[in-house]
């Protein structure tokens, strides 16, 4: 997990973000992800962590799904400018948003009791 507060058990909100991509894209879009896009993000205030995922097995297309959870103090950091400027800074944008095959998004509030206890 990538972490930039020292209690990101403070964010309230999470915003998911899922792909799918080629197993040949496999290594450069783990590369750029994690060296470029992630470190960006973390700079855009009120981002407090991000967690990356991926699937078990490929989907029934062949296609390798991951998901990046960001840990959120609001809920319109996604749509704000600061936002949109840091996902569009390194080689994220030009060479790896052209090769993810979908994406899908959810955003919300985060009710997990264990969490919020922490941020209490």
């Amino acid at each position: 997990m990538a972490v930039k507060s020292t209690n990101p058990g403070a964010a309230r909100y999470f915003y998911m973000v899922t792909f799918e991509i080629a197993p040949e894209d496999e290594p450069e879009f783990n590369e750029i992800y994690d060296a470029e896009h992630i470190p960006n993000l973390l700079r855009v205030d009120g981002v407090l962590g991000i967690i990356r995922f991926k699937d078990a097995t490929p989907n029934a297309a062949g296609w390798l799904v991951y998901s990046a959870l960001y840990l959120l103090a609001r809920p319109d950091l996604p749509a704000t400018p600061e936002w949109k400027a840091a996902s569009e800074i390194g080689r994220w944008a030009p060479l790896i948003r052209p090769r993810v095959k979908s994406r899908q998004q959810r955003l919300g509030p985060i009710v997990a009791a264990e969490l919020m206890k922490v941020a209490g």
